[in-house]
Order: C-alpha cells, then sequence, then structure tokens
C-alpha cells in the first residue's frame, strides 16, 4: 500500500468522478452542486489516480467501460493502494454478474444508468456510512468489503446500513437490547457484533437458546444450582448468568419462556443478581442482556403472552433485521461469500452461477432467509460436480431443503406409500451417510441445529 497524502481541507464532502464521456461528467457536476458536495472530474482511470497522489477524495464514482484503464482496474488499484475510500461502479451495461465482479474487485456499491438523483443520494450515503464505521473500528474494505462489514455480517443494503448504524451506537453503551427478525436474518451475529465492538469484548459471550430447555433446565442452566438442589445435582453448578461475569448474555427465542421464567428473568433485570436454586444467598451479576425472537414481542404483551414489565425492562433499544425478501440486492454478495467459504472448506474448486441462475436466486422466496440461502449454496458446492454450479439447480429450488441429495421422491415408490416422516427419516440418513456421520456438518446441511438433529434421530 502506498504511503497517504494528508487529505486537502475541504468543507463539503470531496467526490471524484471517472467518466470518458463528457456529458455525463457535466450532468454530474450539475447534480452535485444540488446535492451540496465537492467534486473533481477526471476523463480517465490514469487522471483519477495520478491526483490521488496529491489528495484523497471521500469517495469515488466510476464508469466501469471506459478506453486504456477501465473502471474495473481503477477500483483494484484503489483497493489496494488506498482500502479505506469507498468506490460506486456505474454501468450502462447492467447485470448481476458484473455487478459482483466489481464488488469483489473492491467497489463498495453499484449503480446502473440512467440513474435517478435519490438512488444517487441514497448510495453516496451508505458507501460514506460505511467508511466512517470501518474507520471506527479499524477494518477496511481490503479486508472483506465484499464478505463483509467489520460486524461480520455481509450486505450493502440501506435495510443492513441501519442495522450497522445501531450496532455502531449500540457497541459502547450498557443498555438492554432487543433483536427482532425472521428465523436466519442473523440476530445472534447482530448480538455478537454488539458485544465483540464494545467494551465487554473481552468478557464471555455467553448463548442459551429459551426455546430448547424445559423451565426446570432452563432454570438451572441460567441461575445455577446447589449440590443436592434437585435429584441429579451431585455438586454446586455457576450458573451462565454468573459465568458471563462482565460480558454478554444472549437469550435466544426469549418469546418461548414460560411465565414462571419472565417473572425471575424480570427479578434478574430489576435486581441484578440471582438465586441459585437450592441457595438462599443472591448472587450479583454483571452481564449485559440481549434478546432475540423470532416473534413480534410488542404483539406477544398485547394479547397477554409476555409480561409487559418485562419486556419494557429489556426494550430500551430494539434492532429490526431484514429478511432476505426486504434486501434481495445482497443475495449476490452473500452467493459469492458462501461459494468462497464452503468452497474451502470442502475443498472444491471455486465456481460461480450464470447470471440466469443469478437472477433466479434473487427472485427466489427464500422462506429460511440468510440461513436458507447459504444451506442452498452449501448443496450447490457439495453435489455440482460441473465448471458451473448452474447444473441441477432448478430441481433444488423447486423442491427447497428436501432435495439436498436429489428428488426424495426417486427413493419412495408411488405403489408404496409411507409417512412425510419417514421421508424425513431417510433423507437425513443419506445426509449423515454423506457427511461421514458428523452430526454437526450434517445439521448445517438440513438447515437445523445440532439438538433438533439428535431429537429427530431419537424420537
Amino acid at each position: 500500500m502506498k504511503e497517504m497524502p494528508e487529505p486537502l481541507e475541504h468543507k463539503k464532502t470531496l467526490v471524484f468522478f471517472v467518466d470518458d464521456e463528457p456529458v455525463a461528467t457535466q450532468l454530474f457536476a450539475r447534480t452535485c452542486q444540488q446535492i451540496d458536495l465537492d467534486c473533481r472530474i477526471f476523463l480517465s482511470g490514469e487522471d483519477c489516480l495520478q491526483q490521488m497522489y496529491r489528495e484523497l477524495p471521500d469517495l469515488i464514482l466510476t464508469d466501469l467501460n471506459m478506453p486504456e484503464m477501465n473502471g474495473f482496474e481503477l477500483i483494484h488499484t484503489v483497493a489496494d493502494e488506498w482500502p479505506s475510500i469507498p468506490v460506486i461502479a456505474i454501468t450502462g451495461q447492467s447485470t448481476i454478474k458484473r455487478a459482483v465482479e466489481a464488488m469483489r474487485l473492491g467497489a463498495s456499491d453499484f449503480l446502473k444508468k440512467p440513474y435517478q438523483l435519490p438512488q444517487l443520494e441514497s448510495a453516496i450515503h451508505r458507501c460514506l456510512q460505511y467508511a466512517r464505521v470501518c474507520k471506527n473500528h479499524g477494518t477496511s474494505k481490503k479486508t472483506g468489503a465484499l464478505q463483509s462489514n467489520s460486524f461480520g455480517m455481509v450486505g450493502n443494503s440501506a435495510e443492513m446500513w441501519r442495522v450497522f448504524k445501531n450496532i455502531e451506537r449500540l457497541a459502547e453503551v450498557n443498555c438492554p437490547v432487543i433483536i427482532q427478525g425472521e428465523s436466519g436474518t442473523g440476530k445472534e451475529l447482530a448480538a455478537r457484533a454488539i458485544h465483540d465492538c464494545g467494551n465487554r469484548s473481552t468478557q464471555p459471550f455467553i448463548v442459551i437458546d429459551c426455546g430448547s430447555l424445559t423451565d426446570t433446565l432452563l432454570e438451572s442452566e441460567l441461575f445455577g444450582h446447589k449440590k443436592g438442589a434437585f435429584t441429579g445435582a451431585n455438586q454446586d453448578r455457576v450458573g451462565l448468568f454468573e459465568a458471563a461475569g462482565g460480558g454478554t448474555i444472549f437469550l435466544d427465542e426469549i418469546g418461548n419462556i414460560s411465565d414462571s421464567m419472565q417473572a425471575k428473568l424480570l427479578r434478574v433485570c430489576q435486581e441484578k443478581e440471582i438465586m441459585p436454586v437450592g441457595s438462599n444467598r443472591a448472587v450479583p451479576i454483571h452481564a449485559r442482556f440481549v434478546v432475540a425472537s423470532n416473534q413480534n414481542l410488542d404483539s406477544l404483551v398485547r394479547d397477554g403472552s409476555f409480561r409487559h414489565d418485562l419486556y419494557y425492562r429489556l426494550n430500551v433499544i430494539t434492532i429490526s433485521m431484514p429478511s432476505l425478501a426486504q434486501r434481495r440486492d445482497d443475495i449476490p454478495l452473500l452467493v459469492e461469500y458462501f461459494i468462497k467459504k464452503y468452497s474451502k472448506e470442502y475443498d472444491r474448486p471455486i465456481r460461480q452461477f450464470s447470471p440466469q441462475i443469478m437472477n433466479r436466486l434473487c427472485q427466489h422466496n427464500w422462506q429460511g432467509n440468510v440461513r436458507e440461502l447459504a444451506n442452498f449454496v452449501e448443496r450447490c458446492v457439495i453435489m455440482v460436480e460441473d465448471d458451473c454450479l448452474d447444473s441441477g439447480v432448478e430441481q433444488l429450488l423447486l423442491l427447497g431443503e428436501s432435495a439436498t441429495l436429489g428428488d426424495v421422491d426417486e427413493q419412495v415408490s408411488e405403489s408404496e406409500p409411507t409417512t412425510l416422516e419417514d421421508v424425513e427419516m431417510q433423507h437425513i440418513h443419506r445426509v449423515l451417510e454423506m457427511v461421514g456421520g458428523n452430526q454437526v456438518q450434517a445439521a448445517k446441511i438440513l438447515g437445523i441445529n445440532r439438538s433438533t438433529l439428535w431429537r429427530r434421530l431419537h424420537p
């Protein structure tokens, strides 16, 4: 990376605009006046780079189709030498494949011609906001803008920028947080980002799945117990609230806990202390509470299934995780990320989907959100042998998760009716066979957690 010159003092946001068409540069210059930006105009990528050794912009917008040094080469050079400066790629030949390629080389966003002023303003705002977040957390787009931002989540959509901004604001404060969103939207990732970016990052981050434990087990896990408190309590056990120390307790699917556990949790939130099962001595706790639900807690309060006093105690700040349907523009980035991840994990060559199939993926209804998309890409990386990942995609999209290893109907004779449970068990055993009995890998491919897989195998 080359030594950076100091940015020149300028009151307005400084934007470099690169396009070999004079009409486009004149139009952009007039647009900058309307939205109060300071701009420099360049007709070639080489001219832009020469100027960057004299002054640094806050943002670069570049056309992709230019003679000599094209936009892809400019993006790659800027990403290598000035990784903290965001770049927006612009082209009149907009395809998903070109967008992914520009992002892979280091672009922060993508606009297609002709763009409208609100689209331009939105893209500029997102990129400048992202650059500020990277600066605050010591990261840069060179370390992986395509794969993630500084919070470990993939996305350049406006919806995800709102999530990133909320995480940035909440990281250094210690108030309770509610994270809501459909299953598979990344609620735990957001909770972990709040923890990792804040002043509690050196302390434990403890995850508790409230939906997978009975009241008795949940109370023992959270509060701990004394020896002899109940049958099987052969020794004292420290509860997770106490074990978290000054870290973060993440209570996932909190909407599933019973009324009695809600009452006990309310007391913990109010008094900042716990009472281990079988003990008469309170233990102070110092952990921060972050909770999540795939249900709308406000609606649960209104219908009486969730305590209003606990809700208002926890609901200092709420982060809403967008569904994949609300941020379809992020799908190419997510697909690219998962292809690289699973190709490395399973020692497969890195391949791509064709632009036609990528368009299908962008329009598909991913009911399981990012988790379902990840599982789909993982199946393709494992099962498809061709140079392109398109093979078998039609079947996988139509059959959903049940098509992990092909059409399940082939395994069941039409003349021998069977139950859905039987088909499911056949499928589970085939996946287990494929991964050599590794239940962790099988659960990932099936899109369920390991405890759910264990319960399916031991009804």
